[in-house]
Parts: C-alpha cells; sequence; structure tokens
C-alpha cells in the first residue's frame, strides 16, 4: 500500500508541527457535531466532522477554548491512525492525525470535552489553525467555524446506586448514587445475616447526578456487608466487603 508523503512534519519545543503545499480545490469544511457517545459525570463527547471532496490522509489544528468553562480538549484513540496532541497554552490545544499506512482518515474523529468544575451550561470551541493534506502531502483548502458545546443537557439518567469506592475497603467506602426525581431516599446498611447495622440517608432530596455518602465502619467486623436504597418504587442494593 502506497505510504502517505507529507511535507514538513516535525516536533519542535514540544509542539507538533505540519506543514503542507496547498492545491486548488473547493474548501473542505471543519466542525464539530454532538456524538451520540456522551460523557455522563463531567462532559461530553463531540465528533469533528470533515466535508470534502478529496480524502484526506492528514490533519492539523489549533483549538482554543475558554478554560474557566472547558477543563480540558481531547482527541481519542483512533484504530490504525496517530493521534498526537499538547497543550500550547492555557486554553490552547494542537493535535496531529495522520496513518502511519497512509490510510485515509475517517470523516468524524471523536474529542472529549470535560467541563470545569462548577460550570453547568454552552462554552465556545474556536479553530485558530486548521490544515488538511491529501494522500500526496499536498494542502487542501479549508473552512472551520466556532462551535458551542453544551454541558446542560447530558443524557437523561436514571435513578439507581452507581458505585462504592474503595471496595473492598478499611475501615470507609464511600457510596454513590444518582436520582433523576426529587424523592424521599433511604439507604441503609446491612450485615450478611440480614440485620440493620446503620441508616446512612433518611431524607428527601432533590434530583442529581453524584451523591455521595460515606460509611465508617471502624466498629465493624470484617466480613461482608449490603448497601440498600429505596427510592418509592426503586429498591437498589449494592455489596460491600470490609477487610481488616
Amino acid at each position: 500500500m502506497k505510504k502517505i508523503q507529507l511535507l514538513s512534519i516535525m516536533i519542535l519545543s514540544g509542539a507538533i508541527v505540519f506543514g503542507a503545499k496547498e492545491t486548488a480545490a473547493r474548501k473542505a469544511q471543519v466542525n464539530f457535531q454532538e456524538s451520540l457517545a456522551r460523557v455522563e459525570s463531567n462532559g461530553s463527547i463531540a465528533d469533528l466532522v470533515i466535508d470534502s471532496d478529496k480524502a484526506i490522509h492528514g490533519l492539523q489544528f489549533d483549538i482554543k477554548y475558554n478554560p474557566s468553562e472547558i477543563k480540558s480538549v481531547t482527541p481519542q484513540a483512533i484504530s490504525g491512525f496517530e493521534v498526537k496532541y499538547n497543550e500550547l497554552s492555557d486554553g490552547l490545544i494542537r493535535g496531529l492525525v495522520f496513518s502511519l499506512q497512509g490510510n485515509a482518515l475517517p470523516t468524524n474523529l471523536p474529542f472529549e470535552f470535560k467541563h470545569a468544575e462548577g460550570f453547568n451550561g454552552t462554552s465556545a470551541i474556536e479553530f485558530k489553525d486548521i490544515i488538511l493534506a491529501d494522500s500526496h502531502g499536498n494542502g487542501v483548502a479549508v473552512e472551520a467555524q466556532a462551535y458551542d458545546i453544551g454541558f446542560s443537557n447530558t443524557l437523561p439518567y436514571k435513578t439507581a446506586l452507581t458505585d462504592a469506592y474503595p471496595n473492598p475497603f478499611n475501615p470507609t467506602s464511600t457510596i454513590e448514587y444518582d436520582l433523576a426525581d426529587d424523592a424521599h431516599v433511604e439507604i441503609m446498611v446491612y450485615d450478611a445475616t440480614g440485620r440493620l447495622v446503620t441508616e446512612l440517608v433518611n431524607q428527601i432530596q432533590a434530583a442529581q447526578k453524584g451523591y455521595q455518602v460515606t460509611w465508617n465502619a471502624s466498629n465493624q467486623a470484617s466480613g461482608m456487608y449490603f448497601a440498600k436504597m429505596v427510592v418509592g418504587d426503586v429498591v437498589q442494593i449494592q455489596k460491600l466487603v470490609l477487610l481488616k
């Protein structure tokens, strides 16, 4: 298979530099669009979409974002391709995507966006520079627009126990849970015989992801325990293992 011939691929002072002689053609369009895959905890996945008449074999980009709203912008790994990036400054990353085997890039490239702590809204992503190259290393004219990514429209979540960590534990474990609606919440811990050991939560709470409650089992014996959450008709049980 013919190998890709990119002109001037260099790594200088930790920054990826990619250059190519540009050829006349319809300008390719590059932008982000929301992906069906989403990060449920603190971010989103969006696809960088390349719309070009020519097959694209190399991509370099600079992306600027507001670091007070977005914690990080990270291109995701793509099987069979080299994906390299680094942070040029606070709120500015540079990346490079290509194939050592000369394969054309997929038209959709996934990126992970993580929002800054406490931010819940829409933030602008701006291309400061973007370069595309064809199979001969020639540049392809390109246009890109700013993209607004929202962190308030995450996928619906359900009422559930989601995690307990550490587990096994000694002597404390933090139990996490989500509430899809405002509701009265009860969380109890039982031992292996079914005896109630402690009640951790018994109150009305607002709908929210990522509730946490910590159980200190320093006065309990090693063994298996069960955290039970009751929210209306929802009853969930999670196994906890105390090792001393």
